[in-house]
């Protein structure tokens, strides 16, 4: 998997999400008429938890979010929940990882974060100095395939071929009061932030006007894109920090 900042010229449409949250057939849509990122995340940029550097002039971003317990209830049913542990907390300080092992019952009930959805969130909200990001809820998909057309651009073929649409499988239904009330308790507050957001909302490409935080993650971000590139200067590096 590509670990870069710096996303391929050759992408048109970047689509990300913090996972779970129906990002793959969205792409699936949208790649029929404009080249995205990997649905399979080969590439490493579906779940970058900032907006990358990109080259492209025209680029445009959808960033898809909802309910974070489901999410987690998804990620978990799927035994994702290790990968989304390590890919959500890349470039930051966070040192907890969610044990392939690890169930999510225990997850719920010993009530410790590992998969990171606000910061995800809220980095990805505080939007790109290069390109327009268009946030759409899980839920408002399909409610927003014409303002999706518009802001890519797309034929209206986009609307009337889009795959039918399915019944969640995640349910809370399914999981013991225990669980569910260990996940709200993990995630309530940014689930009662997300309830007040709207379906679909765009973040216009801005100045350069990012916190400290955000140059920090990014600095971190280059660092490590630069090493990946020259791996006999990581070797050095790490000799000498450990000498």
């Amino acid at each position: 998997m590509n670990k870069t900042i710096y996303l391929n010229k050759d992408i048109e449409v970047l689509v990300a999400s913090f996972g779970g949250v129906g990002t793959t057939f969205l792409m699936d849509g949208i790649a029929a008429f404009r080249a995205t990122n990997q649905p399979d995340n080969q590439d490493g940029y579906k779940h970058l938890p900032i907006p990358p550097i990109a080259a492209t002039r025209d680029l445009k971003a959808i960033y898809v979010f909802g309910d974070p317990v489901l999410a987690a209830v998804s990620l978990f049913r799927r035994g994702y929940h290790q990968t989304q542990s390590h890919v959500n907390s890349k470039f930051q300080h966070f040192d907890y990882r969610i044990p392939e092992q690890k169930s999510l019952e225990n997850y719920a009930a010993e009530g410790t974060d590992g998969l990171y959805f606000s910061s995800h969130f809220h980095n990805w909200q505080a939007g790109s100095s290069q390109y327009p990001v268009l946030f759409l809820k899980y839920d408002a998909i399909y409610d927003s395939l014409d303002l999706i057309r518009d802001f890519l651009e797309l034929p209206d073929a986009f609307v009337t071929q889009f795959q039918a649409k399915k019944i969640r499988n995640s349910k809370l239904s399914d999981l013991s009061p225990d669980t569910v009330r260990g996940l709200e308790e993990m995630y309530g507050e940014l689930q009662r932030e997300i309830e007040q957001c709207a379906g679909s909302f765009i973040v216009e490409k801005m100045k350069e006007r990012k916190t400290d935080h955000q140059r920090q993650l990014y600095r971190t971000a280059m660092k490590a894109a630069f090493y990946k590139k020259y791996p006999l200067l990581r070797k050095i590096k790490n000799k000498l920090t450990n000498s």
